[in-house]
């Protein structure tokens, strides 16, 4: 249904555009003569139809639903191919057919895409599902690239395209680690369901010992979705907040100093929860101990399926601590061969905003490299004295169940943010073992989606009402279906007549 009406909206807005164009060849598309209000719902047509297939929100819903359903190695394409291809065509339409010249449209790209960010990520933390995490981390990172690619829109709408090709270079870099690490990260999804059976990060814990390659390449693979050095994520990030930076240099009005404002909150925000996220995904599948006994039959992967994960993780790497070659590519499919590179042998180095703005990993790598070194040197050559004992539990012995868990974890997160989540909680009483010292019960929580609940749940109930009362016009009566037809057939001839 929801391919169906993003495919349904992207079509009007190609019929409008051909409506007013000469064919519906690219071509002629590039000259058509649309204005005014067509012009404006051709935007909002193609906006929403391509936010759909990339999964921003509102129009996010199935995308939490297919990853999880799909095989790891298709989820992988899917989130790491085909949400780009959604980029590709918005990008294709912006560039080529509507213009930029109009402000509130690059506005309207950076807000949804903030929000989209936003709460992306901040369901992607109330999650268990390993794959339903990275199916919000999805609509998280493809917020980011919409939103720096509206900001882009606003540059170019101020006449300012020397700067806006930092902002396009942003959300084509992103969107090409986007697809390195979150390919990286179904697969070791998959191996993961592949070695205990179940997405569930509940039930794992310690995986560790029993899957230590896997453990390695899904630990980059969460850095980079966090953002960290050395890795490829911080380089779009970080292209990100120079965008917004030169937005915020160029402002020439108070309120779009309050919209870039409005940027830097919500993209710190995102940005701490989504270290927060997968801090949490690694910390409770792979540390700590077993957590049940799916975790006692798990094994290490084949050399294959390692391999591919191998590959993307020093991608990965690669990309975050020589991130030059990858910048200057992007420059130059944006702008044009001809531009000066933003990127130099030592990091980026830009100075289009009127400062330097200058991250440089291979510097800031050598400087790490020395100080472990020192570190290690003056430990080894101390004196230490270490007592290894259990962690002191009341006069008890510690038990797994005693681990932080993932809805732990979660929890001050889903109470700051409550009336956005609304969590809802059910207590089910199993039995009662003494008269005295209570029953044993299972608490459940559920973290329904906020669109789902307010906008779709309410749409669907509305047409399912709405299908229920015009049933009685069908009630398969074949007089009735002939009075029909003649109705018709005399309403034809009068609007014929007239």
């Amino acid at each position: 249904v929801m391919t169906h009406l993003g495919t349904a909206a992207i079509l009007v807005a190609f019929y409008l555009l051909g409506s007013h164009s000469a064919s519906f060849a690219f071509a002629d598309m590039m000259h058509n003569q649309l204005d005014g209000v067509m012009r404006h719902i051709a935007f909002l047509c193609a906006f929403a139809g391509f936010a759909l297939k990339s999964g921003l929100m509102p129009l996010h819903i199935w995308l939490p639903n297919a990853h999880p359903a799909a095989p790891s190695h298709v989820s992988a394409l899917m989130s790491g191919v085909m949400l780009k291809v959604a980029l590709y065509g918005f990008g294709r339409f912006a560039f080529q057919f509507i213009g930029m010249d109009v402000f509130w449209y690059g506005l309207l790209v950076t807000v949804v895409g903030l929000i989209s960010a936003f709460l992306g990520v901040l369901y992607a933390t109330m999650e268990v599902d390993m794959k339903r995490i990275l199916a919000y981390s999805s609509v998280e990172n493809m917020g980011i690239i919409f939103a720096v690619f509206g900001c882009g829109m606003v540059l170019m709408a101020m006449n300012l395209f020397p700067l806006a090709v930092v902002a396009f270079t942003a959300a084509m870099v992103h969107a090409f680690s986007h697809s390195l690490m979150k390919g990286l990260m179904f697969m070791s999804a998959g191996a993961v369901m592949h070695a205990t059976g179940s997405k569930n990060i509940e039930k794992m814990g310690g995986l560790i010992k029993k899957m230590p390659y896997t453990a390695f390449f899904t630990l980059i693979g969460a850095m980079a979705l966090s953002s960290l050095p050395f890795t490829s994520g911080l380089i779009g990030e970080w292209l990100v907040l120079q965008s917004f930076i030169t937005l915020a240099q160029q402002a020439g009005s108070p309120e779009l100093r309050l919209l870039v404002i409005f940027a830097f909150i919500l993209l710190g925000l995102t940005g701490a929860t989504a270290l927060g996220c997968f801090v949490r995904l690694y910390g409770t599948a792979f540390l700590g101990c077993p957590r049940s006994q799916i975790v006692d039959k798990a094994h290490e992967q084949p050399f294959f399926m390692l391999l591919g994960m191998g590959i993307a993780a020093a991608l990965v790497v690669i990309v975050g601590i020589l991130p030059d070659p990858v910048v200057n590519i992007m420059q130059s499919i944006v702008a044009g061969p001809m531009t000066a590179p933003m990127g130099n042998p030592l990091g980026i180095i830009w100075g289009g905003s009127g400062r330097y703005a200058i991250y440089s990993p291979a510097i800031i790598l050598a400087v790490t490299v020395l100080v472990t070194v020192f570190v290690a040197v003056a430990l080894l050559g101390s004196k230490k004295f270490e007592r290894r004992d259990v962690t002191w539990n009341c006069g008890t012995y510690p038990t797994s169940r005693q681990q932080y868990s993932a809805t732990g974890f979660s929890k001050p997160l889903r109470r700051a943010f409550g009336s956005i989540l609304n969590p809802q909680r059910h207590t089910e009483y199993i039995r009662k073992e003494h008269d005295y010292f209570g029953r044993k019960l299972k608490v459940h929580l559920e973290i329904p989606d906020l669109f789902t609940e307010k906008l779709y749940k309410p749409v669907q109930t509305w047409m399912i009402s709405s299908s229920s009362a015009f049933r009685h016009i069908q009630e398969g009566s074949v007089s009735l279906y002939i009075g029909y037809t003649m109705i018709a057939m005399i309403c034809v001839l009068i609007w014929g007549v007239l």
